[in-house]
Protein backbone atom coordinates (compact mmCIF):
# COMPACT_ATOMS: atom_id res chain seq x y z
CA UNK A 1 0.00 0.00 0.00
CA UNK A 2 1.09 3.45 -0.57
CA UNK A 3 2.24 5.95 1.96
CA UNK A 4 -0.27 8.42 2.80
CA UNK A 5 1.79 11.14 2.26
CA UNK A 6 2.88 9.60 -0.86
CA UNK A 7 -0.65 9.53 -2.07
CA UNK A 8 -1.27 13.14 -0.79
CA UNK A 9 1.65 14.60 -2.51
CA UNK A 10 0.16 12.32 -6.29
CA UNK A 11 -3.11 14.10 -5.50
CA UNK A 12 -1.95 17.44 -5.17
CA UNK A 13 0.16 17.04 -8.20
CA UNK A 14 -2.78 15.73 -10.04
CA UNK A 15 -4.65 18.89 -8.92
CA UNK A 16 -1.90 21.37 -9.93
CA UNK A 17 -1.52 19.52 -13.75
CA UNK A 18 -5.06 19.30 -13.93
CA UNK A 19 -5.60 23.04 -13.42
CA UNK A 20 -2.06 24.09 -15.86
CA UNK A 21 -4.42 22.05 -19.00
CA UNK A 22 -7.20 24.03 -18.26
CA UNK A 23 -5.34 27.39 -17.87
CA UNK A 24 -3.90 26.34 -21.56
CA UNK A 25 -7.54 25.30 -23.38
CA UNK A 26 -8.42 29.08 -22.41
CA UNK A 27 -5.77 30.45 -23.79
CA UNK A 28 -6.48 29.15 -27.16
CA UNK A 29 -9.96 30.48 -27.14
CA UNK A 30 -9.42 33.54 -25.23
CA UNK A 31 -8.79 37.08 -27.44
CA UNK A 32 -5.34 37.84 -28.08
CA UNK A 33 -3.89 40.45 -26.05
CA UNK A 34 -3.83 43.41 -27.26
CA UNK A 35 -0.64 45.52 -28.83
CA UNK A 36 0.42 48.24 -30.24
CA UNK A 37 -0.61 48.35 -34.24
CA UNK A 38 2.39 47.53 -35.94
CA UNK A 39 4.88 50.90 -37.12
CA UNK A 40 4.23 51.05 -40.81
CA UNK A 41 6.71 53.38 -42.94
CA UNK A 42 5.11 55.33 -45.35
CA UNK A 43 6.34 55.19 -48.83
CA UNK A 44 5.26 57.52 -51.92
CA UNK A 45 3.55 55.81 -54.72
CA UNK A 46 5.97 54.62 -57.55
CA UNK A 47 6.30 57.73 -59.70
CA UNK A 48 5.19 57.61 -63.05
CA UNK A 49 7.81 56.70 -65.64
CA UNK A 50 8.15 59.27 -67.71
CA UNK A 51 8.76 59.41 -71.03
CA UNK A 52 12.08 60.44 -72.67
CA UNK A 53 12.01 62.77 -75.66
CA UNK A 54 13.58 61.25 -78.48
CA UNK A 55 16.69 64.11 -78.58
CA UNK A 56 19.75 62.06 -78.42
CA UNK A 57 18.07 58.56 -78.02
CA UNK A 58 17.21 57.93 -81.89
CA UNK A 59 15.43 54.78 -83.53
CA UNK A 60 16.84 51.63 -83.69
CA UNK A 61 18.18 51.49 -86.52
CA UNK A 62 20.91 54.41 -85.33
CA UNK A 63 23.20 55.95 -85.70
CA UNK A 64 23.12 55.03 -89.35
CA UNK A 65 19.96 55.57 -90.19
CA UNK A 66 19.09 56.95 -94.06
CA UNK A 67 15.74 58.33 -95.20
CA UNK A 68 14.89 55.39 -96.79
CA UNK A 69 14.44 54.28 -92.98
CA UNK A 70 11.76 56.40 -92.23
CA UNK A 71 8.16 56.20 -92.43
CA UNK A 72 6.80 59.82 -91.99
CA UNK A 73 3.37 60.38 -90.46
CA UNK A 74 2.56 64.22 -91.55
CA UNK A 75 -0.73 65.45 -89.85
CA UNK A 76 -1.68 68.44 -92.34
CA UNK A 77 -3.97 71.03 -91.11
CA UNK A 78 -6.38 71.26 -94.14
CA UNK A 79 -6.12 72.99 -97.51
CA UNK A 80 -7.73 76.44 -96.50
CA UNK A 81 -5.45 78.39 -99.21
CA UNK A 82 -2.55 78.72 -101.29
CA UNK A 83 0.35 78.32 -98.68
CA UNK A 84 -1.02 75.34 -97.10
CA UNK A 85 -1.03 73.98 -100.72
CA UNK A 86 2.29 74.47 -101.26
CA UNK A 87 3.32 73.00 -97.89
CA UNK A 88 1.47 69.88 -98.51
CA UNK A 89 2.94 69.97 -102.25
CA UNK A 90 6.65 70.84 -100.42
CA UNK A 91 5.95 67.52 -98.05
CA UNK A 92 4.65 65.03 -101.61
CA UNK A 93 7.70 66.30 -103.73
CA UNK A 94 10.36 66.13 -101.52
CA UNK A 95 9.26 62.71 -100.30
CA UNK A 96 9.43 61.36 -103.29
CA UNK A 97 13.34 63.18 -103.64
CA UNK A 98 14.80 61.46 -100.55
CA UNK A 99 13.59 58.39 -100.97
CA UNK A 100 11.41 58.34 -97.06
CA UNK A 101 7.79 56.94 -96.78
CA UNK A 102 5.33 59.50 -96.52
CA UNK A 103 1.66 58.59 -95.32
CA UNK A 104 -0.82 62.00 -95.39
CA UNK A 105 -3.25 62.70 -92.90
CA UNK A 106 -5.99 65.99 -94.36
CA UNK A 107 -7.37 66.91 -90.58
CA UNK A 108 -9.89 69.00 -92.68
CA UNK A 109 -9.59 71.57 -90.17
CA UNK A 110 -11.06 69.92 -87.50
CA UNK A 111 -9.49 69.39 -84.28
CA UNK A 112 -11.40 65.98 -83.78
CA UNK A 113 -10.31 64.89 -86.78
CA UNK A 114 -6.92 65.72 -86.54
CA UNK A 115 -6.27 64.09 -82.72
CA UNK A 116 -7.67 60.82 -84.22
CA UNK A 117 -4.81 60.71 -87.12
CA UNK A 118 -2.40 61.48 -84.35
CA UNK A 119 -3.68 58.38 -82.75
CA UNK A 120 -3.71 56.23 -85.82
CA UNK A 121 0.02 57.43 -86.45
CA UNK A 122 0.33 56.24 -82.91
CA UNK A 123 -1.00 52.34 -83.27
CA UNK A 124 0.55 52.45 -86.64
CA UNK A 125 3.66 49.91 -86.47
CA UNK A 126 5.02 50.94 -89.61
CA UNK A 127 5.17 55.15 -88.72
CA UNK A 128 8.25 55.86 -86.69
CA UNK A 129 8.50 59.76 -87.52
CA UNK A 130 5.00 61.83 -86.33
CA UNK A 131 5.14 65.44 -87.93
CA UNK A 132 2.58 67.95 -86.55
CA UNK A 133 0.85 71.17 -87.77
CA UNK A 134 -1.37 71.56 -85.21
CA UNK A 135 -4.37 72.91 -85.96
CA UNK A 136 -4.81 74.32 -82.05
CA UNK A 137 -1.80 75.01 -79.62
CA UNK A 138 -3.04 73.23 -76.98
CA UNK A 139 -4.01 69.30 -75.46
CA UNK A 140 -0.88 67.44 -76.97
CA UNK A 141 1.26 66.53 -74.51
CA UNK A 142 -0.28 63.29 -73.94
CA UNK A 143 -0.55 61.81 -77.77
CA UNK A 144 2.86 63.39 -77.91
CA UNK A 145 3.99 61.31 -74.65
CA UNK A 146 2.32 58.37 -76.25
CA UNK A 147 4.31 58.61 -79.45
CA UNK A 148 7.63 58.88 -77.72
CA UNK A 149 6.06 55.41 -75.54
CA UNK A 150 5.75 53.39 -78.50
CA UNK A 151 9.18 54.33 -80.08
CA UNK A 152 8.31 57.44 -82.70
CA UNK A 153 9.42 60.97 -82.07
CA UNK A 154 7.90 63.65 -83.10
CA UNK A 155 8.73 66.69 -84.99
CA UNK A 156 6.86 70.41 -84.83
CA UNK A 157 6.66 72.08 -87.76
CA UNK A 158 4.72 75.72 -89.02
CA UNK A 159 2.62 76.05 -85.56
CA UNK A 160 3.99 76.04 -82.41
CA UNK A 161 2.06 74.32 -79.67
CA UNK A 162 1.61 74.82 -75.45
CA UNK A 163 3.82 72.28 -74.31
CA UNK A 164 6.94 71.88 -73.02
CA UNK A 165 10.22 72.33 -75.68
CA UNK A 166 11.78 68.91 -74.53
CA UNK A 167 8.62 66.64 -75.19
CA UNK A 168 9.58 66.72 -79.07
CA UNK A 169 12.63 66.73 -81.02
CA UNK A 170 12.32 70.50 -82.51
CA UNK A 171 10.00 73.14 -84.05
CA UNK A 172 10.60 74.43 -87.77
CA UNK A 173 8.83 77.03 -88.91
CA UNK A 174 8.30 81.05 -88.87
CA UNK A 175 8.51 83.54 -85.67
CA UNK A 176 4.92 84.75 -86.14
CA UNK A 177 5.31 87.57 -83.22
CA UNK A 178 7.66 89.04 -85.67
CA UNK A 179 5.28 88.79 -88.70
CA UNK A 180 2.97 90.77 -86.92
CA UNK A 181 5.34 93.03 -86.17
CA UNK A 182 6.61 93.21 -89.81
CA UNK A 183 3.03 94.11 -90.42
CA UNK A 184 2.43 96.69 -87.88
CA UNK A 185 5.49 98.81 -89.36
CA UNK A 186 4.90 98.15 -92.63
CA UNK A 187 0.99 99.97 -91.88
CA UNK A 188 3.04 102.92 -90.09
CA UNK A 189 5.24 103.64 -93.08
CA UNK A 190 1.93 103.30 -95.39
CA UNK A 191 0.08 105.57 -93.03
CA UNK A 192 2.55 108.04 -91.74
CA UNK A 193 0.83 111.15 -93.31
CA UNK A 194 -2.75 109.84 -92.13
CA UNK A 195 -4.27 111.68 -89.60
CA UNK A 196 -6.20 108.77 -88.97
CA UNK A 197 -4.93 105.11 -88.29
CA UNK A 198 -7.93 103.00 -87.96
CA UNK A 199 -6.73 99.19 -88.78
CA UNK A 200 -9.42 96.65 -89.37
CA UNK A 201 -7.94 93.14 -88.43
CA UNK A 202 -9.03 90.00 -90.02
CA UNK A 203 -8.08 86.89 -87.94
CA UNK A 204 -7.17 83.19 -88.53
CA UNK A 205 -8.53 80.35 -86.35
CA UNK A 206 -8.24 81.71 -82.81
CA UNK A 207 -6.78 78.87 -81.39
CA UNK A 208 -3.61 79.00 -83.65
CA UNK A 209 -0.19 79.92 -82.95
CA UNK A 210 0.09 81.63 -86.47
CA UNK A 211 -3.45 83.83 -85.63
CA UNK A 212 -2.22 84.81 -81.69
CA UNK A 213 0.98 85.19 -82.28
CA UNK A 214 0.38 87.60 -85.54
CA UNK A 215 -2.27 89.46 -83.68
CA UNK A 216 0.29 89.63 -80.42
CA UNK A 217 3.41 91.15 -82.51
CA UNK A 218 1.14 93.43 -84.30
CA UNK A 219 -0.03 94.74 -80.93
CA UNK A 220 3.47 95.04 -79.58
CA UNK A 221 4.13 97.65 -82.79
CA UNK A 222 1.45 99.14 -83.63
CA UNK A 223 1.89 102.09 -81.15
CA UNK A 224 5.10 103.06 -82.55
CA UNK A 225 2.87 105.31 -84.92
CA UNK A 226 -0.19 105.28 -82.81
CA UNK A 227 -2.18 102.51 -85.34
CA UNK A 228 -5.77 101.83 -83.78
CA UNK A 229 -7.18 98.16 -84.31
CA UNK A 230 -10.94 99.18 -83.93
CA UNK A 231 -12.17 95.85 -85.14
CA UNK A 232 -11.11 92.64 -85.35
CA UNK A 233 -12.55 88.96 -85.80
CA UNK A 234 -11.85 85.66 -87.21
CA UNK A 235 -12.44 85.22 -91.23
CA UNK A 236 -10.34 81.48 -90.70
CA UNK A 237 -8.07 82.05 -93.21
CA UNK A 238 -10.57 81.86 -96.03
CA UNK A 239 -11.00 84.51 -98.90
CA UNK A 240 -14.88 83.88 -98.67
CA UNK A 241 -15.34 84.79 -94.94
CA UNK A 242 -12.70 87.65 -95.30
CA UNK A 243 -15.20 88.83 -97.69
CA UNK A 244 -17.97 88.69 -95.44
CA UNK A 245 -16.39 90.05 -92.18
CA UNK A 246 -15.21 92.80 -94.27
CA UNK A 247 -18.90 93.42 -96.14
CA UNK A 248 -20.52 93.79 -92.39
CA UNK A 249 -18.19 96.01 -91.52
CA UNK A 250 -18.44 98.62 -94.08
CA UNK A 251 -22.26 98.60 -93.46
CA UNK A 252 -21.34 99.94 -90.62
CA UNK A 253 -18.60 102.17 -91.17
CA UNK A 254 -16.21 103.33 -93.96
CA UNK A 255 -13.43 104.75 -91.29
CA UNK A 256 -10.58 103.08 -92.09
CA UNK A 257 -7.39 103.33 -93.16
CA UNK A 258 -5.83 99.86 -93.33
CA UNK A 259 -6.91 96.06 -93.34
CA UNK A 260 -4.35 94.01 -91.92
CA UNK A 261 -5.19 89.96 -93.05
CA UNK A 262 -3.22 87.79 -90.90
CA UNK A 263 -2.77 85.79 -94.17
CA UNK A 264 -3.55 86.21 -98.13
CA UNK A 265 -6.95 85.04 -98.51
CA UNK A 266 -8.43 87.11 -95.58
CA UNK A 267 -7.04 89.98 -97.16
CA UNK A 268 -8.11 89.16 -100.82
CA UNK A 269 -11.63 88.14 -100.01
CA UNK A 270 -11.44 92.12 -98.21
CA UNK A 271 -9.98 93.29 -101.29
CA UNK A 272 -13.15 92.01 -103.53
CA UNK A 273 -15.75 93.57 -100.41
CA UNK A 274 -13.54 96.86 -100.70
CA UNK A 275 -14.54 97.17 -104.24
CA UNK A 276 -17.75 96.26 -104.15
CA UNK A 277 -18.46 98.89 -101.74
CA UNK A 278 -17.09 101.30 -103.99
CA UNK A 279 -14.08 101.87 -102.39
CA UNK A 280 -9.98 101.62 -104.21
CA UNK A 281 -7.96 98.87 -102.14
CA UNK A 282 -4.09 99.77 -101.73
CA UNK A 283 -5.57 103.32 -102.25
CA UNK A 284 -8.36 104.37 -100.45
CA UNK A 285 -7.64 101.48 -97.99
CA UNK A 286 -4.21 100.55 -97.08
CA UNK A 287 -4.25 96.56 -97.21
CA UNK A 288 -1.93 94.30 -96.17
CA UNK A 289 -1.41 90.47 -95.41
CA UNK A 290 1.16 87.64 -94.36
CA UNK A 291 2.25 84.78 -96.56
CA UNK A 292 3.31 85.92 -99.84
CA UNK A 293 1.38 83.51 -101.78
CA UNK A 294 0.89 83.40 -105.59
CA UNK A 295 -2.24 85.11 -105.75
CA UNK A 296 -0.95 87.86 -103.30
CA UNK A 297 1.86 88.88 -105.76
CA UNK A 298 -1.02 88.71 -107.95
CA UNK A 299 -2.81 91.63 -106.20
CA UNK A 300 0.36 93.89 -105.96
CA UNK A 301 0.88 93.78 -109.09
CA UNK A 302 -2.25 94.71 -109.40
CA UNK A 303 -2.03 97.56 -106.92
CA UNK A 304 -4.60 96.25 -104.80
CA UNK A 305 -2.85 94.94 -102.34
CA UNK A 306 0.24 97.04 -100.78
CA UNK A 307 2.53 94.63 -98.88
CA UNK A 308 2.33 90.89 -98.21
CA UNK A 309 4.86 89.76 -95.32
CA UNK A 310 6.47 85.99 -96.48
CA UNK A 311 5.75 83.06 -94.04
CA UNK A 312 7.63 80.58 -95.93
CA UNK A 313 5.78 77.09 -96.81
CA UNK A 314 8.47 74.86 -97.92
CA UNK A 315 9.58 73.26 -94.75
CA UNK A 316 10.26 69.59 -95.68
CA UNK A 317 13.53 70.06 -96.65
CA UNK A 318 14.33 71.05 -93.39
CA UNK A 319 11.24 68.99 -91.53
CA UNK A 320 13.14 65.62 -93.27
CA UNK A 321 16.48 66.66 -92.46
CA UNK A 322 15.71 67.45 -88.56
CA UNK A 323 13.73 63.94 -88.31
CA UNK A 324 16.97 62.02 -89.64
CA UNK A 325 18.72 63.73 -87.53
CA UNK A 326 16.22 62.98 -84.33
CA UNK A 327 16.28 59.35 -85.72
CA UNK A 328 20.09 59.17 -85.96
CA UNK A 329 20.15 60.75 -82.20
CA UNK A 330 21.34 63.81 -83.13
CA UNK A 331 20.24 66.59 -80.45
CA UNK A 332 18.36 69.50 -81.93
CA UNK A 333 17.95 72.79 -81.38
CA UNK A 334 14.35 73.56 -79.87
CA UNK A 335 13.81 75.67 -82.99
CA UNK A 336 15.01 75.69 -86.61
CA UNK A 337 13.66 79.10 -88.24
CA UNK A 338 12.40 79.60 -91.68
CA UNK A 339 14.00 82.07 -93.90
CA UNK A 340 11.02 85.16 -94.53
CA UNK A 341 11.18 88.24 -96.17
CA UNK A 342 8.57 91.04 -97.17
CA UNK A 343 7.54 92.03 -100.64
CA UNK A 344 5.65 95.57 -101.87
CA UNK A 345 3.65 96.71 -104.53
CA UNK A 346 6.60 99.34 -105.17
CA UNK A 347 9.36 96.56 -105.68
CA UNK A 348 10.56 97.59 -108.84
CA UNK A 349 11.70 93.76 -109.45
CA UNK A 350 8.18 92.31 -108.61
CA UNK A 351 7.70 90.93 -111.27
CA UNK A 352 10.33 89.04 -111.74
CA UNK A 353 10.09 87.59 -108.04
CA UNK A 354 6.49 86.63 -108.76
CA UNK A 355 8.02 84.68 -111.93
CA UNK A 356 10.67 82.93 -109.78
CA UNK A 357 8.46 81.71 -106.76
CA UNK A 358 7.16 78.00 -105.95
CA UNK A 359 3.81 79.23 -104.41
Amino acid sequence: MFNKNVMLRIFVLAVVLSLALSACGEAAVEAPVATEAPVVVATEAPAEEPVVRGKGSGLPCAPNCQYSDLVVGFLQTGSEGGWRAANTASFNETAEQLGLTLKFYDSQNDLAKQVAGFQQFNEDPDVNVIVLSALETTGWEQLIKDAYAAGKIVVIQDRRIDAPADLFETFIGADFVEEGRKAAREICELLKDSDSKNVWELVGNVGSSAAKDRGQGFREAMGECGLVVTKSQTANWSITEGKQVTEAWLKETTDVQAIFGQNDEMALGAIEALKEAGLTPGVDVVVLSVDATAGAFTAMLAGTLNVTVECNPLLAPQVYEAALMAANGEVLPEWVPSQEGVFRSTDANLQEIADGRKY
